[in-house]
């Protein structure tokens, strides 16, 4: 398999990018992550979960399914997880769990530490992308916002980014020391770092990046 593609309940996007489904790639849903998909248009491989809040309980049963009591240990996300690293090498996308509830938003970016971190991670209100040692971003426009932070609530990290209104020059960077709401000075954004991964973060209305590998 290319890579796990989750979706999840929460605050997630109205699109996604075109080249982001690949054949091969596995895609499974988390209880009313099973909602967001169809609104995309996309059809699953898996669902997994207690089924408490999706509103297509019956379509989604009509598929290869797994059901877990209400009362479980683990959150639909983590099971989603765990589950779809089963089916890839380790690359993972996750869409939606971006937010309407704060305990449910801190809960999904706590699994980070345990699964490690997605490689892109689609809200309703920005894309985050992973960046673990040194990304280019592509297309952007002079002024974009931009927010970095770390990937998981221990990571720690030394970062470079230049083009940027407020530059970091050996920027340590940990969950207590975000660059909150910085912003582009030219067409690109070069991130380097030595440490944890990071997430850059681009506010969904100017999302439409190329990322440079």
């Amino acid at each position: 398999m290319s890579k796990a593609i989750i979706f999840t309940g929460g605050g997630g996007p109205d699109s996604l990018p075109d080249d982001l489904l690949e054949q091969g790639d596995y895609l499974i849903a988390a209880d009313s992550g099973y909602d967001k998909a169809r609104q995309l248009g996309i059809s699953v491989h898996y669902v997994i979960g207690d089924f408490d809040s999706t509103e297509f309980a019956q379509e989604a049963l009509a598929l290869k399914h797994e059901v877990h009591s209400v009362e479980k240990d683990h959150s639909d996300t983590y099971l989603a997880i765990e589950k779809a690293l089963q089916h890839c090498d380790g690359e993972y996308v996750l869409v939606g769990g971006g937010g309407y509830r704060l305990d449910h938003l801190m809960q999904t970016y706590s699994l980070f530490s345990h699964f490690g971190p997605p490689t892109l991670w689609f809200t309703r209100y920005e894309t985050n992308t992973l960046v673990s040692c040194t990304k280019r971003f592509e297309s952007l426009t002079k002024g974009s916002v931009v927010s970095l932070y770390p990937a998981t609530l221990e990571g720690k990290a030394t970062v470079n980014a230049r083009e940027l209104r407020w530059p970091l020059k050996s920027y340590p960077m940990s969950f207590s020391s975000f660059s909150l709401s910085n912003m582009c000075t030219e067409k690109y954004l070069e991130v380097s770092l030595e440490g944890s991964p990071i997430f850059v973060s681009f506010p969904v209305a100017r999302s439409r990046v190329k990322v440079v590998r």
